[in-house]
């Protein structure tokens, strides 16, 4: 048994993280359709609803970077283990809401930020952790377990939701998330630390803590582009990838909320592949580069949407989309962990994490008020080749070109 936790999950703590972080965002992704789905069918407006998807988002504008300076500072174990209690407490607010017919648009987006409020404490946390847990050379291992588990969760969320909606509805959907927090706090208390990192007190200025991860980040060339080619990959291509879906099932395939669901579980199925291949080829090759091509195809591969009409059609295209998810993910958070110092790794990530979510927000409210000028497909066709040149900054930095 110990062999085979060693080999597929490099040690017993990062196996409970990995187990812990699939039922998690399983979750996750149940609570995005129905509240998605949810925003549609109450306002039957698709900027309003790209307007309440980016409550989700908008946290981490304000909370990451306050994030990743407290998980610079105290235990990242407790950190985690804190905010999954409060993500816990809130989530259950809503079928409860729900069942007292008190559920109304405001109040969706007023939970849904205080939950996203959490997470960017939690995820700058958890990332800044993965060296405690692994050695430097299992690192692409240990990050690419952990982004598949993500979309591991993907696939088994919409797909239990599919499953689920004509059976329980909406609500029910909703208090499964809550459950899962407590199945991710179970699971990050029996982490064992070796030598746990000794709390550090709380700064006098705790701004200057932040200040000085963006001060680093800026003047370090490696950390400086990897900010800039996350930001504006995620400025163009996310609301498409989050919000545009539904609007591509229900209006231009005519579909239901099943079919949306099924296409979201699509998105994991390259990754199965993705992955592993990473955690191989990412303890040598030259990760850089593999995120530079990575920010490329991800662009690319959505451009099928601006003529395919079926429902295979887009669920192939997504899964030969998601193949390519991993060389991003896995390599960037690899070159953050081996590259940057571990007392600036929180702060680091915290400020990637708001690029990406923060980028996500502004790019749900553009989409969502683009597609009710613009077709869908239109929109795709030109996400898809914008997205793609986002890696052009990276391919002129030798920074990042020679990282490893």
């Amino acid at each position: 048994m110990a062999w085979i936790v060693k080999k597929l999950f490099v040690n017993r703590n990062i196996a409970l993280v990995f187990w812990g972080q699939v039922i998690s965002q399983a979750g996750d992704s149940i609570y995005q359709i129905g509240l998605l789905w949810l925003c549609l069918d109450l306002t039957g407006s698709k900027s309003l609803t790209g307007l309440i998807a980016s409550a989700a988002f908008f946290p981490y504008l304000l909370f990451a970077l306050p994030g990743g300076a407290i998980s610079d500072r105290f235990s990242r174990k407790s950190i985690m283990i804190s905010s999954d209690a409060v993500r816990l407490l809130l989530v259950a607010c809503i079928p409860v809401l729900y069942a007292l017919d008190a559920i109304s648009i405001l109040m969706l987006a007023l939970l849904t930020f205080l939950i996203e409020s959490f997470s960017a404490v939690f995820y700058p946390a958890r990332d800044a952790l993965l060296p405690d847990l692994a050695s430097s050379e299992d690192l692409p291992h240990a990050n690419a377990l952990i982004q598949t588990s993500w979309q591991l969760a993907v696939l088994l969320g919409p797909a239990l939701a599919a499953l689920l909606l004509p059976w329980v509805g909406l609500r029910h959907l909703f208090t499964f998330d809550a459950f899962t927090f407590l199945i991710s706090m179970l699971a990050i208390a029996g982490i064992h630390l070796a030598r746990p990192p000794p709390g550090r007190p709380p700064p006098a200025k705790p701004w200057r803590e932040m200040l000085g991860g963006v001060r680093y980040v800026a003047t370090d060339p490696l950390m400086r582009i990897i900010v800039i080619v996350t930001a504006l990959d995620n400025l163009i291509l996310m609301g498409p990838a989050i919000v545009g879906i539904p609007i591509y099932v229900k209006e231009v395939l005519k579909l239901d909320a099943a079919h949306y669901a099924w296409v979201q579980a699509a998105l994991a199925g390259g990754i199965f592949i993705g992955a592993p291949l990473m955690a191989v080829f990412g303890k040598k090759a030259p990760l850089g580069k593999i995120l530079l091509i990575g920010v490329v195809l991800d662009g690319l591969t959505y451009l099928p949407l601006f003529f395919v009409r079926t429902f295979w059609a887009t669920v192939l295209t997504i899964f030969i989309h998601s193949f390519f998810i991993p060389m991003i993910t896995v390599s960037r958070a690899t070159l953050i962990q081996r590259c940057a110092p571990p007392e600036f790794q929180g702060r680091v990530f915290s400020i990637v994490q708001m690029c990406v979510v923060g980028g996500t927000a502004f790019s749900s409210i553009l989409t969502g008020l683009l597609a009710e000028k613009v077709p869908m497909p239109w929109i795709y066709l030109g996400m898809a080749l914008l997205a793609a040149s986002t890696a052009l900054p990276g391919f002129l930095s030798k920074a990042i070109r020679g990282a490893r």
